[in-house]
C-alpha cells in the first residue's frame, strides 16, 4: 500500500489520526515522520503541524486474515 499523509498538533496525535484513518494497528503500519510540528510563538503565531507518512504492510494483515479463516474452519468440523 502506497504512503499516505496524515496531520495533528502533536506526533503522536498524527499518527493516531492515521491508524483510525486506516483501520490498522500499529504493529501493522510503518510510520515515518516528516515534521515534529512546532507551538510557535506563545502558541498562538507560526504553529506548524506534525507531519507522518503511515504505509500498511498488508503481508501481516493477511496472514492474520488466513489464520482466522482457518481457525473458523477447524472449529466448524469439530
Amino acid at each position: 500500500m502506497p504512503e499516505m499523509e496524515f496531520k495533528g498538533k502533536t506526533v503522536a496525535e498524527a499518527i493516531n489520526n492515521g491508524l483510525t484513518k486506516l483501520r490498522c494497528n500499529r504493529k501493522n503500519a510503518v510510520v515515518k515522520i516528516v515534521n515534529e510540528g512546532s507551538t510557535g510563538l506563545f502558541g498562538l503565531m507560526g504553529a506548524k503541524p506534525a507531519i507522518v507518512l503511515i504505509s500498511v504492510n498488508n503481508s501481516k494483515r493477511i496472514n492474520k486474515i488466513a489464520v482466522n479463516v482457518d481457525h473458523e474452519k477447524a472449529c466448524k468440523k469439530a
